[in-house]
């Protein structure tokens, strides 16, 4: 590993897919207007490369110099001030470039995405406020950070942990074809009752669509009435009614029996706010086409949903699907960061912590710590004081070329 970094930290070319040379990098700048576009780009460069390197910007370290991790503190002392900090500031910038190497040749893929906790789907996620250290905003500032660009076209998120808590808030439907299993257990004298009676409901109300389509009424009133009586309503174009049930046996029960007898019928799971069911609602279909294609609607529009809960997450889980090796600078801090933002509240046990983080991130390098395993590095702090004590004392040529500009 120390080869590796006394080969890698040395570059004497950086060229640009435009054959321009420069000696800054070009970073893609990805907010909310861009993701779509940027997240595909991205996919196909992680996939081509050998490792991932990362570096987070938040509003904050630490707020006060006692909860300053120290080289002093205990581990399970130093994973309690970084959960602590993770908890209370908030990540605006999220830099993460992909590396391919190729003998001497190592190509890099920068991008800075620009997040911010924005409650976009109305229900209190992922942040209702944070904590920002003066000296961390005013760093930025001068650095050029755009505030008005993070504020209003930030990327948001949810964790894993509040996408779930928010598709039970939500209570959109669900299509039972997913979600609802065969049942191993023998009906009893009330299941059988519930089912006839419900089969008995179903199939008056598709014969009164279906011979509603077939001879037109003109009376509003009959219709109406009709539309009471059957229990008729309408999921977009389609005829649906809705079934009531008390418990999700009966669920179960429902959506067994509508595979066996009735073929041309979609049902989807009407969820509580509280994550029970409140009722079966079953869409009638003209044709399998039909019903294919909605099956086909309602499992895009779930996408679409999921998508925008994830938002920026959507990065975070191609990287731990990937399974490639991760590289920072920092890596307690920043991954309590990402631990805490995208995945679960961070645990109060630094094992748990570390046992969920290998789950997920499973080949980190921590770029401080190799560094002291350096001998003249074990006193160097930050990564340009490395390099330019390995410049002094080492030389590998490589050219580092950069895929796009900014």
């Amino acid at each position: 590993m120390v080869a590796l970094i006394r080969r890698r930290f040395l570059g004497t070319k950086i060229s640009l897919n435009s054959h321009r040379h420069k000696l800054q990098w070009s970073v893609k700048q990805v907010t909310k207007s861009n993701f779509s576009d940027s997240l595909q780009e991205f996919k196909s460069h992680l996939s081509a490369s050998d490792f991932v390197a990362v570096s987070l910007q938040n509003t904050g370290s630490f707020s006060a110099p006692w909860n300053r991790v120290s080289s002093f503190d205990s581990p399970e002392t130093a994973y309690l001030k970084v959960r602590r900090a993770a908890e209370r500031f908030q990540l605006l910038q999220f830099a993460i470039c992909p590396f391919t190497i190729s003998g001497s040749k190592v190509t890099a893929h920068p991008y800075n995405f620009h997040l911010f906790p924005r409650d976009e789907l109305n229900i209190g996620m992922p942040s209702y406020s944070f904590s920002c250290q003066t000296s961390y905003l005013t760093a930025m500032a001068r650095q050029g950070f755009d505030f008005n660009a993070c504020i209003y076209d930030g990327i948001s998120y949810l964790s894993r942990a509040q996408e779930l808590a928010a598709i039970v808030r939500m209570a959109n439907p669900i299509n039972l074809n997913y979600v609802v299993e065969a049942s191993s257990s023998p009906p009893t004298v009330a299941d059988t009752v519930f089912v006839e009676r419900v089969k008995s409901r179903i199939k008056h109300w598709k014969k009164s669509c279906i011979d509603s389509t077939s001879k037109k009424i003109d009376d509003a009133l009959v219709k109406s009435l009709q539309k009471l009586v059957l229990g008729g309503e309408q999921y977009g174009s389609r005829p649906c009614m809705t079934i009531a049930v008390c418990s999700e046996r009966q669920v179960q029960l429902v959506s067994e029996m509508l595979r066996e007898f009735f073929d041309d019928l979609v049902a989807l799971k009407i969820p509580t706010k509280g994550g029970g069911t409140q009722a079966v609602r079953v869409v009638l279909t003209s044709s399998k086409e039909d019903k294919s294609l909605l099956e086909r609607e309602l499992q895009n529009a779930e996408e679409e949903q999921n998508k925008k809960m994830r938002g920026f997450r959507e990065v975070i889980e191609l990287v731990s699907a990937s399974q490639k090796p991760v590289v920072s600078h920092n890596t307690l801090n920043d991954f309590s960061v990402i631990h805490s933002k995208f995945i679960a509240p961070l645990p109060l046990d630094v094992n748990e912590f570390l046992n969920s983080l290998q789950s997920n991130f499973p080949l980190i390098f921590d770029v401080n710590h190799m560094m002291k395993g350096i001998g003249p590095l074990e006193n160097v702090t930050s990564i340009p004081a490395a390099v330019s004590h390995l410049k002094n004392r080492f030389f590998a040529p490589i050219e580092m070329e950069l895929s796009h500009g900014v």
